[in-house]
């Protein structure tokens, strides 16, 4: 009944990974019958093992299969946009929400395997720390402005050419003197 169920859901839904809470309209609490698979897995016999790997999208392990999705979601990203630092908000046209995925797996970065980090820190333009990151760019902006006009004295309001708003960001390391 269970695995009828579950092909009912992926008939309905195109996966077979259901929230662990979710229920068939007729009440039947399809997630947590998923979640026994998994639980009794070496239980099962071979027959059911490959019936229930036969489902689209199903998985083992979910937590795996959601980070590769979103590891697989960067990696489009970086190819489309040329580097690996979507910003916090940002969303994929199907309502992905990649940006904190991202963020989520920056703050996890002990947590990670080695593969993981090797993967990550593989993709053009990947960083771990965004202030560190952020700090770098400003201070290439007044690196640019050094050579450019012979001091590192920036008005407070002054705004390169494309935007940056350098001047803001020299009282800000001045302000921070104490704390870099």
């Amino acid at each position: 009944e269970g695995f009828k169920k579950l092909e009912e859901f992926v008939q309905e839904n195109g996966h077979a990974r259901p929230e662990k809470r979710y229920k068939s309209p007729d009440g039947y609490n399809i997630g947590q019958w998923v979640l026994r698979q998994r639980i009794v897995k070496e239980e099962l016999n071979q027959d059911r093992k490959e019936k229930l790997e036969s489902l689209v999208g199903w998985t083992w392990d979910p937590i795996e299969f959601q980070w590769q999705e979103g590891f697989r979601r960067l990696k489009a990203f970086v190819e489309q946009e040329g580097h690996a630092r979507p910003a916090g908000s940002f969303m994929s046209s199907d309502g992905y929400p990649l940006g904190k995925w991202v963020i989520s797996q920056r703050t996890r970065q002990e947590k990670l395997t080695q593969e993981k980090i090797i993967k990550f820190e593989s993709l053009e333009g990947w960083i771990w720390s965004v202030l560190e990151f952020q700090w770098e760019v400003g201070f290439e902006y007044l690196q640019a402005f050094v050579e450019q006009e012979g001091h590192a004295r920036v008005p407070a309001s002054h705004q390169t050419e494309d935007g940056y708003k350098l001047g803001q960001w020299v009282g800000s390391q001045r302000a921070k003197k104490g704390q870099l």
